[in-house]
Protein backbone atom coordinates (compact mmCIF):
# COMPACT_ATOMS: atom_id res chain seq x y z
CA UNK A 1 0.00 0.00 0.00
CA UNK A 2 1.22 3.38 -1.09
CA UNK A 3 1.60 6.04 1.55
CA UNK A 4 1.70 9.52 2.10
CA UNK A 5 3.52 9.17 5.53
CA UNK A 6 7.03 6.23 5.86
CA UNK A 7 5.94 3.27 7.32
CA UNK A 8 9.08 2.26 9.44
CA UNK A 9 8.67 -1.27 9.30
CA UNK A 10 8.85 -1.90 5.21
CA UNK A 11 11.02 -1.11 3.16
CA UNK A 12 10.06 2.29 1.28
CA UNK A 13 11.06 4.94 -1.21
CA UNK A 14 10.24 8.52 -1.52
CA UNK A 15 8.95 9.08 -4.71
CA UNK A 16 8.37 12.83 -5.64
CA UNK A 17 6.14 14.58 -7.96
CA UNK A 18 5.28 18.13 -8.29
CA UNK A 19 5.25 19.25 -4.06
CA UNK A 20 3.88 16.02 -3.39
CA UNK A 21 5.70 13.15 -1.99
CA UNK A 22 4.33 9.25 -1.30
CA UNK A 23 6.15 6.89 -0.24
CA UNK A 24 5.69 3.11 -2.61
CA UNK A 25 6.67 -0.23 -0.56
CA UNK A 26 10.00 -2.05 -2.64
CA UNK A 27 11.35 -5.66 -2.23
CA UNK A 28 13.15 -5.89 1.24
CA UNK A 29 16.12 -6.88 0.03
CA UNK A 30 16.62 -4.07 -2.39
CA UNK A 31 18.75 -1.18 -0.86
CA UNK A 32 21.13 0.47 -3.46
CA UNK A 33 19.22 4.15 -4.14
CA UNK A 34 21.15 4.53 -7.33
CA UNK A 35 19.57 1.00 -8.47
CA UNK A 36 15.75 2.14 -7.06
CA UNK A 37 16.40 5.84 -8.43
CA UNK A 38 17.24 4.35 -11.61
CA UNK A 39 14.21 2.12 -11.74
CA UNK A 40 11.94 5.05 -10.57
CA UNK A 41 13.04 7.01 -13.78
CA UNK A 42 12.13 4.39 -16.13
CA UNK A 43 8.74 4.05 -14.26
CA UNK A 44 8.71 8.05 -14.52
CA UNK A 45 9.02 7.76 -18.90
CA UNK A 46 6.72 4.68 -18.86
CA UNK A 47 3.99 6.11 -16.71
CA UNK A 48 4.13 10.07 -15.79
CA UNK A 49 2.42 10.21 -12.70
CA UNK A 50 -1.39 11.08 -13.36
CA UNK A 51 -4.64 12.51 -11.63
CA UNK A 52 -7.68 10.16 -11.23
CA UNK A 53 -11.20 11.27 -12.33
CA UNK A 54 -12.00 12.22 -8.35
CA UNK A 55 -8.87 14.29 -8.42
CA UNK A 56 -6.72 11.99 -6.23
CA UNK A 57 -3.44 10.18 -7.81
CA UNK A 58 -3.77 7.14 -6.09
CA UNK A 59 -4.88 4.43 -8.52
CA UNK A 60 -1.94 6.09 -10.84
CA UNK A 61 0.56 5.76 -7.83
CA UNK A 62 -0.48 2.52 -6.96
CA UNK A 63 0.24 1.01 -10.92
CA UNK A 64 3.37 2.69 -10.85
CA UNK A 65 4.25 1.00 -7.63
CA UNK A 66 4.03 -1.95 -9.03
CA UNK A 67 5.65 -1.03 -12.28
CA UNK A 68 8.66 -0.13 -9.91
CA UNK A 69 8.28 -3.51 -8.19
CA UNK A 70 8.00 -5.71 -11.20
CA UNK A 71 11.52 -3.65 -12.24
CA UNK A 72 13.06 -3.85 -8.71
CA UNK A 73 12.17 -7.35 -8.74
CA UNK A 74 13.75 -8.19 -12.08
CA UNK A 75 16.82 -6.63 -11.18
CA UNK A 76 16.97 -8.44 -7.38
CA UNK A 77 17.42 -11.61 -9.78
CA UNK A 78 18.94 -10.98 -13.04
CA UNK A 79 21.67 -7.92 -12.05
CA UNK A 80 19.94 -5.52 -14.94
CA UNK A 81 16.91 -3.54 -15.81
CA UNK A 82 14.50 -5.40 -17.82
CA UNK A 83 13.37 -3.93 -21.34
CA UNK A 84 10.65 -4.92 -24.09
CA UNK A 85 7.14 -5.07 -23.71
CA UNK A 86 5.42 -6.24 -20.11
CA UNK A 87 1.73 -6.57 -20.12
CA UNK A 88 0.00 -6.64 -15.94
CA UNK A 89 -3.50 -7.95 -15.33
CA UNK A 90 -5.57 -8.55 -12.26
CA UNK A 91 -6.26 -11.82 -13.37
CA UNK A 92 -5.94 -13.61 -16.69
CA UNK A 93 -7.78 -17.03 -16.87
CA UNK A 94 -8.32 -18.25 -13.26
CA UNK A 95 -9.37 -16.12 -10.63
CA UNK A 96 -10.10 -16.91 -6.69
CA UNK A 97 -13.06 -18.41 -5.40
CA UNK A 98 -15.89 -16.15 -3.96
CA UNK A 99 -13.80 -14.63 -0.24
CA UNK A 100 -16.94 -17.09 1.88
CA UNK A 101 -15.66 -20.08 0.22
CA UNK A 102 -11.58 -21.77 0.60
CA UNK A 103 -9.69 -19.21 -0.52
CA UNK A 104 -7.18 -21.44 -1.75
CA UNK A 105 -8.68 -22.88 -4.75
CA UNK A 106 -9.04 -21.58 -7.90
CA UNK A 107 -11.99 -21.36 -10.86
CA UNK A 108 -11.94 -20.99 -14.39
CA UNK A 109 -13.33 -17.43 -15.30
CA UNK A 110 -16.58 -18.00 -16.29
CA UNK A 111 -17.47 -14.38 -17.56
CA UNK A 112 -15.78 -13.17 -20.70
CA UNK A 113 -13.49 -16.23 -20.25
CA UNK A 114 -9.97 -15.34 -20.01
CA UNK A 115 -10.38 -12.11 -22.29
CA UNK A 116 -10.00 -9.60 -19.84
CA UNK A 117 -7.79 -6.98 -21.39
CA UNK A 118 -4.44 -6.24 -19.60
CA UNK A 119 -2.29 -2.70 -19.59
CA UNK A 120 0.53 -3.21 -22.30
CA UNK A 121 3.56 -0.69 -21.87
CA UNK A 122 6.78 -0.66 -23.14
CA UNK A 123 9.80 -0.93 -21.05
CA UNK A 124 12.90 1.37 -22.43
CA UNK A 125 16.50 0.49 -21.92
CA UNK A 126 17.89 2.89 -18.87
CA UNK A 127 20.42 4.33 -21.87
CA UNK A 128 17.13 5.70 -23.56
CA UNK A 129 15.53 7.23 -20.58
CA UNK A 130 18.89 9.15 -19.88
CA UNK A 131 18.87 10.27 -23.59
CA UNK A 132 15.28 11.28 -23.58
CA UNK A 133 15.98 13.88 -20.42
CA UNK A 134 19.05 15.00 -22.03
CA UNK A 135 17.62 16.24 -25.24
CA UNK A 136 14.41 17.66 -23.19
CA UNK A 137 16.55 19.85 -20.69
CA UNK A 138 19.09 20.29 -23.94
Amino acid sequence: MSKLYQDESRNQTAWEYGLEKRYANIPEGVHNEKVINDAKSIVDYVLPQRWGPHGTPYYSFRTREYVLNLILYFYQKHKRFPKGDVCFVKYWYLEKEHPAKFSWFFTDRKKARNYLPGTWIHLPTLREVKKSKEVQHG
